[in-house]
């Protein structure tokens, strides 16, 4: 392989064009290397003389411009022009030799050649080469943008197979309009089925929404809006309707003129029908509100009111020094029963309020938990004196409570341990004030509490499976409501019941009320 004799040095800020030249005739290389430099090209050189440099050089380098004689030794031209539109195939291809003929230069041309030039008229080479970079440059550019306009629209058919919307094309001139095969799915029909024309989809529509839907699109192709939206009912093949999303971007011209509008359809019925039914579930929801709010008026005011008249009079009757023992006994189980409605009814206000998201109301303030707690078992130790109901006491037992809030805590507690254990054994109640809580501790020795009610034991409605007297049965919301108090002070209650160690509820409270004066339980 042979190199030319020299190379021009490039213009500073333009780059050279790199050019392959096959000649065997040093001769002949140099006249044309001093043509190319007498055009004002700005280039290198580079010279082959036989088919092994040739594809050498194609395969290490590539080249603006390919030049080549048609007569060399054991390589010819034709085979020289297949060997570089193997390697390179969009590179221009110049033949510059001797007499050709007019027949064998067409075939060369048909073949790939870019063009030729003769040795004897070789002013015609920079012209030449000139105008086959301007070709091969535009051709360059009808490639990319073949291969932009290729993935773009590869692009658009992912998209429209990757979506659940049907994509439409409306041409606002012709009146066509091109969908997507979702719109099949849409509608239930096959190709054959879908509407060619704007007005046909509209046909489509239902009645008694169709004049709105038109008449809001055409309001927004006259305007200078360049978007559309609308819901409407429509008309699967099988006669149902299906509730559509339509969206559309409006193409305008320079005055503002609709030209074209894209956009696409998305069937909603599913999202539709599980909107009214949550709809639904609301209103029914808002009415079982509305009759537990009544429920609560009736309860605080209708039963309440004879409740309290019975447990006044029947106090009255306990106090007077007359009352015969029988009568006294009667009374006193009326007093109870009473009371015990009144408690009931006290829970069913705090749950149903609980439940209607408005939370239990706590008003704290300062008490002490040692009071509180010697106060409810002393009642408890009045209400059955067959019981026997032990406390300890350590630490402050002060801090920020609602006090008839917590009285109320400590008495469930205090009730179901006696509720649920053995007559012969104590209730033992323990409070213990530490550097930042008061803990409160309740036990009993009665059987234990089941394995699988145990995790479910503060939900509301559930109660022990341990047999209780029966003018002791409740309706299973005290611990629901301890839990709900509990948690409204910021503290934590737990239970823990074995049959070697009984039954201990533990109730953590901070000192420090969590929130503003008046809070309400979650």
């Amino acid at each position: 392989m042979q190199s030319a004799a020299h190379e021009l040095e490039p213009v500073p800020g333009e780059r050279p064009l790199a050019i392959l030249l096959l000649e065997d005739s040093e001769q002949d290389a140099r006249l044309i290397h001093a043509q190319l430099e007498e055009g004002g090209l700005v280039f290198h050189l580079e010279r082959v003389d036989g088919r092994e440099g040739f594809q050498w050089a194609l395969a290490r380098t590539s080249y603006d411009l390919i030049l080549s004689d048609y007569n060399i030794p054991g390589f010819d031209g034709l085979s020289a022009l297949t060997t570089a539109r193997r390697f390179q195939p969009d590179t221009p291809f110049l033949f510059v030799s001797g007499a050709l003929g007019e027949e064998r230069a067409i075939d060369l041309l048909k073949r790939g050649a870019t063009d030729y030039v003769l040795k004897e008229r070789l002013e015609r080479l920079v012209p030449s080469l000139k105008r086959a970079l301007r070709e091969a440059e535009s051709e360059l550019r009808r490639k990319r943008t073949e291969e932009a306009l290729r993935r773009s629209e590869e692009r658009y058919q992912l998209v429209m197979r990757a979506t659940s919307d049907a994509i439409w094309d409306w041409d606002l001139e012709t009146g066509q309009v091109h969908r997507s095969d979702a719109i099949e799915q849409v509608l239930g029909c096959g190709p054959s089925g879908l509407p060619a024309d704007a007005q046909a989809w509209m046909q489509r529509v239902h009645p008694e929404e169709r004049s709105r839907v038109w008449d809001k699109l055409q309001r927004v192709l006259g305007s200078r809006q360049d978007r559309w939206q609308d819901e409407y009912r429509l008309r699967r093949e099988d006669g149902t309707y299906a509730t559509v999303s339509d969206r559309g971007y409006i193409v305008r011209d320079s005055s503002g003129r609709a030209l074209r509008m894209a956009g696409a359809v998305q069937d909603i019925s599913v999202r539709r029908h599980s909107e009214e039914e949550r709809q639904r579930l609301l209103s029914e929801a808002r009415q079982r509100v509305e009759f537990e709010q009544q429920l609560v008026g009736i309860v605080s005011h209708d039963l309440r009111g004879p409740l309290n008249a019975i447990l006044a009079g029947a106090s009255m009757m306990l106090q007077r020094d007359s009352i015969e023992p029988w009568q006294a006994k009667t009374v006193a189980r009326i007093l109870s029963c009473a009371e015990r409605s009144n408690r009931l009814i006290r829970d069913l206000l705090d749950f149903t309020q609980a439940r209607m998201g408005g939370g239990i109301p706590v008003r704290p303030g300062p008490a002490d938990l040692h009071e509180l707690t010697l106060q409810v078992v002393e009642e408890a130790r009045v209400a059955h004196v067959e019981r026997e109901i032990q406390v300890s006491q350590s630490g402050d037992g002060r801090g920020q409570w609602d006090s008839d809030r917590m009285a109320q805590v400590i008495s469930n507690l205090v009730t179901n341990a006696v509720k649920y254990s053995p007559e012969k054994t104590p209730v033992r109640v323990e409070t213990e004030g530490t550097a930042e809580q008061v803990v409160l501790r309740i036990h009993n020795q009665g059987e234990p509490i089941a394995a699988d009610l145990l995790p479910r034991i503060f939900e509301p409605l559930r109660r022990g499976k341990r047999r209780a007297n029966r003018s002791d049965r409740s309706i299973g919301l005290g611990l629901y409501i301890v839990r709900e108090l509990v948690l409204a002070h910021g503290g934590t209650v737990e239970v823990r019941s074995t049959e070697a160690e009984g039954t201990t509820f533990t109730l953590s409270l901070p000192r420090l009320f969590p929130a503003s004066d008046e809070v309400s339980g979650a």
